[in-house]
């Protein structure tokens, strides 16, 4: 039998929607890399930021300090009621009796 018009004219249709597919697919993947590059860009971006344990102020280089006790966290310079009430906050202090 040979292979009629309308053969190849679905033949062609069902090889175009093939290669569509392919090429999304391809479309989505590098879309996905591209997300989560800046999802971990964002990420690390976020992370360098301080903000201060107690009042949640951003904290800029030269207007915080660390805890005292280790914990790690910034604390304020310029409120001293930031001190004195991340104290309290720490998991290494000391319990109080």
């Amino acid at each position: 039998m040979t292979e009629s018009y309308v053969d190849a004219a679905v033949a062609a249709r069902i090889a175009a929607a093939r290669a569509k597919r392919e090429r999304e697919a391809v479309q989505r993947a590098e879309l996905s890399e591209a997300r989560q590059a800046g999802l971990e860009a964002r990420k690390r971006a976020k992370s360098r930021r301080l903000y201060c344990a107690t009042c949640a102020r951003r904290q800029w280089r030269g207007t915080f300090y660390r805890c005292p006790l280790g914990c790690g966290a910034a604390v304020c310079r310029k409120y001293a009621h930031c001190g004195n009430t991340h104290l309290k906050q720490c998991d290494n202090r000391a319990e109080a009796s």
